[in-house]
């Protein structure tokens, strides 16, 4: 019951801040787009010339090309709510750690494990709830306008969510030690945007290179840290019913175990 109620604390402070709502109207605002794009874009399309042949394409009757419009969908979603969410609830746990927050919490008989466990669950939630939101909307605009009811799509939510689980790990390790939500935002979306990219590269940039030096600390690197533009690829995969590279799922997997571990061995001895 008392973590219950740190993870309904947690959801309401989300609302308060304003955080699920500005969340929800940005996917309503691209879920209102979806609707014209699919109002818009005729049912037949041609393609090629009169001089070498036109070929007629029915959109919807070809499962093929609607999976691949979704499986687009899929890295704009995958991007844009991994963007809103680090930025969403990066704030919940350094916030919470203000002197006065803490104080309050600490003073109810609650565990300082049950307040980070309710604190992570109510983040979840919170992304969880405008992930789904969104995913299930673009799925019933397509299976509307298509007739092509693609259940691999709406897994793109527990794609993402885990994404979102293996990053949000480093996030509470960067929040207890600094008590800073922008330092969390700003070394997150380095990652994501420089460190990840490059990871993901590394075998361009070892050829270049030509240092076995170069290899060892790239490719340990890699292993080591959470692969999210991988783990995009692998909604990508799902939603095209192609087999899954489960490598970068379960090496992200252990890293965040690992994150989570050392946060709450910090907030355990964090002396507040």
């Amino acid at each position: 019951m008392k973590l219950m109620a740190l993870i309904e604390f947690t959801f309401r402070e989300g609302l308060a801040r304003k955080t699920i709502i500005g969340f929800a109207v940005i996917s309503t605002f691209f879920l209102v787009i979806g609707i014209i794009a699919a109002l818009l874009i005729p049912t037949v399309i041609e393609t090629g010339n009169p001089q070498a042949g036109v070929t007629t394409i029915d959109i919807t009757n070809n499962t093929q090309v609607i999976w691949q419009v979704q499986a687009a969908l899929t890295g704009f979603i995958n991007f844009a709510a991994l963007v809103l969410s680090i930025f969403a609830t990066a704030s919940i746990l350094p916030n919470t750690m203000e002197k006065g927050s803490i104080d309050l919490l600490l003073s109810k008989p609650v565990s300082r494990m049950e307040i980070l466990l309710g604190k992570i669950l109510g983040s979840l939630l919170i992304v969880v709830v405008n992930v789904a939101y969104f995913i299930v909307g673009m799925w019933l605009i397509v299976g509307l306008r298509t007739g092509e009811w693609n259940p691999s799509f709406l897994g793109v939510t527990i794609s993402i969510t885990y994404t979102y689980i293996v990053l949000f790990a480093p996030m509470l390790v960067i929040g207890i030690a600094s008590h800073s939500s922008a330092l969390t935002i700003i070394v997150l979306y380095v990652f994501i945007f420089l460190i990840s990219p490059i990871l993901e590269s590394r075998e361009a940039i070892i050829q270049l290179a030509q240092s076995d030096i170069a290899k060892t600390v790239l490719d340990t690197l890699y292993y080591i840290l959470p692969k999210p533009d991988a783990l995009g690829s692998v909604s990508y995969d799902l939603v095209m019913h192609q087999s899954l590279d489960w490598m970068p799922v379960w090496s992200s997997g252990l890293f965040a175990v690992a994150m989570y571990g050392l946060a709450a061995w910090q907030f355990r001895r964090k002396d507040f």
